[in-house]
């Protein structure tokens, strides 16, 4: 695949990803600039909040999901492209949820999209992910926290899977690469704690 087509590939994935859910469905049904309102976040936590419907919440939820579940299925099981070129693509995806131009970059914090493509790429990082954020809400009961804790533990649970290799989805694609994996997960760990990095200090400004 060359660079033009890589290039392509990952301006695509970008565009998909910043289609902005949240705003979008704000917007329409309840004319609410969701960028303008509660944290500002265009996503899930946020849509509840200006909104006040659970409804709103899973809806945005469910599409953000399938932002990030979507375009990796296309790209790893009916293009066939290469491993690198979707872990560089997935990247794109999560930035364009973030960061979308379409907002002035006023996006989301990214964990649905990205929980959308750890579903495919490896479930079991949902799965801790899960877990640990239970185990933290139960204990601070607050969601931010629970957020930010299960999160910077994604760089552990990639260690757990390299290390138990029954853990290790590959799908049986000849391209897999257990290196562009664990370097995706570091990188989309940073993106999405620097984005609630941001809301714990306009916490406590």
């Amino acid at each position: 695949m060359g660079f033009y087509n890589v290039f392509i590939t990952c301006i695509v994935c970008y565009l998909i990803g910043s289609i902005p859910t949240a705003y979008l469905i704000c917007r329409l049904k309840y004319n609410i600039d969701i960028t303008e309102e509660g944290s500002g976040n265009v996503g899930t936590l946020n849509s509840i909040k200006v909104t006040k419907s659970k409804t709103v919440g899973i809806i945005v939820l469910l599409i953000d999901l399938l932002k990030g579940m979507v375009p990796v299925i296309v790209m790893l099981f009916i293009l066939n492209i290469d491993y690198g070129i979707v872990m560089a693509a997935s990247t794109c995806i999560v930035l364009g949820h973030n960061f979308p131009f379409w907002l002035a970059f006023k996006g989301g914090r990214g964990l649905a999209t990205s929980a959308g493509i750890f579903l495919i790429l490896n479930y079991y990082v949902v799965a801790a992910w899960g877990v640990v954020w239970l185990i933290s809400f139960a204990i601070k009961r607050n969601v931010l926290i629970s957020n930010t804790t299960a999160t910077v533990l994604i760089p552990l649970y990639i260690y757990l899977i390299v290390k138990f290799e029954w853990l290790v989805v590959t799908w049986g694609l000849s391209s897999f690469s257990i290196f562009y994996f664990s370097l995706f997960s570091i990188i989309i760990t940073l993106i999405i704690f620097s984005k609630h990095l941001e809301i714990f200090k306009k916490n406590n400004t």
